[in-house]
């Protein structure tokens, strides 16, 4: 049994190490200081801007979501909205229709497409055959998006090394303490940070803009998820900056659920999947500044969740053949395994693992989410 014993001490360190990842890359970004710098606005250049509003089922959201869209872009005459209907079996747009017709917003500024098959993505390369605006913007339907969106997405973009800028969610004020606003609150930082130095590959596609110069004709896979990661790499792979502003953000609009675990599965299915589709870039993207933040998270999304796993079916395993508590890697992980789980971020830490690994299972098992169908 001695060379059982060697294994799994040496399979319990490799996993160790492995998981340690994250929090290396974390303690060095924090090192850094990284601070945003104070940036004008330079008002909203005169360049064509067509922003699309992909909905499916929205019929609670599409009049709140369209008065607060024409709100902003009513001044500019070059600012147009689009409508792509998911095959919607509720009113959505109809509704859509109606309150356009009712709106400020000349006839000539806003068109409704219609798609008779589901899936975002789908709808979403319906409208860029036919579109070519210099700037296109996407944006959900439950985001109510912060005033000032359209004079920060325009002067971010002006900026020649930038092809993609997307914003933040900002925390709930009503409840902070669950596994969501704690997600957010770690993850915004890192974005932020990331793009400071270059570019982030984890972005919102309930706010996000890209030039048509720097990203040229290109296809979203339907058959994933993940649009705003897709762009993205779209956008670093072309040689430009794929970031997130945080002066640009967005909340739910009042009365939106919060995001239930299945839909934090089909953002981690869609985000991993598009990590692995262009991992590449975190080795010889054009971007070299980015390929770190790539890497880090290819690891943190797809291979850090099996590293947690397998090391604590390791540590259960080891233990059980030697159980007692002493000063050995076996016993010092079996007490790391159990202050992990009594701690509230250690057990924020574990769902998120769960999701992911649920994620996995689902994308290799043939479940896939292209055809979500929100939850309102």
């Amino acid at each position: 049994m001695e060379w059982f014993a060697e294994s799994m001490e040496s399979a319990q360190i490799i996993f160790s190490l492995l998981i340690m990842g994250p929090i290396f890359y974390w303690t060095i970004m924090k090192a850094r200081k990284i601070e945003s710098p104070e940036r004008d606005k330079n008002g909203v250049t005169n360049r064509e801007i067509c922003v699309v509003l992909p909905m499916r089922n929205e019929g609670a959201n599409v009049e709140r979501k369209l008065s607060s869209i024409i709100e902003e872009i009513l001044p500019y005459s070059f600012v147009s909205i689009i409508v792509a209907d998911s095959d919607s079996d509720d009113r959505t747009k109809q509704i859509a229709r109606e309150f356009l017709d009712k709106s400020s917003l000349e006839s000539s500024r806003w068109r409704i497409m219609s798609f008779d098959v589901r899936g975002k993505n789908i709808a979403l390369n319906g409208v860029l055959e036919e579109i070519s605006a210099e700037i296109m913007v996407i944006s959900d339907a439950d985001a109510k998006v912060a005033p000032g969106w359209l004079e920060i997405v325009s002067s971010r973009m002006d900026e020649e090394d930038i092809g993609v800028v997307s914003g933040i969610e900002r925390e709930n004020p009503q409840h902070t303490s669950g596994f969501n606003d704690y997600y957010r609150g770690k993850s915004n930082w890192l974005r932020v940070s990331e793009s400071e130095i270059d570019s982030t590959p984890v972005l919102e596609g309930s706010i996000l803009a890209w030039k048509t110069s720097a990203l040229g004709k290109f296809r979203l896979n339907e058959r994933m998820n993940a649009d705003d990661a897709q762009i993205g790499f779209f956008s670093i792979r072309s040689g430009h900056r794929s970031i997130v502003d945080q002066r640009l953000t967005f909340r739910r609009f009042e009365g939106s659920p919060d995001r239930t675990f299945m839909e934090s599965v089909r953002r981690a299915q869609g985000l991993s999947l598009a990590l692995l589709k262009n991992a590449d870039l975190a080795i010889s993207g054009p971007r070299k500044e980015s390929r770190i933040a790539i890497f880090n998270a290819l690891f943190l999304y797809v291979f850090f969740p099996w590293a947690a796993v397998f090391f604590v079916l390791n540590s259960l395993i080891y233990f059980s053949f030697n159980p007692g508590l002493d000063y050995s890697i076996r016993s010092v992980s079996i007490v790391a395994i159990l202050l992990i789980l009594i701690s509230r971020q250690g057990r924020f830490v574990a769902k998120g693992i769960a999701i992911s690994i649920l994620a996995h299972i689902q994308a290799v098992s043939g479940r896939r989410y292209q055809n979500w169908d929100p939850i309102r």
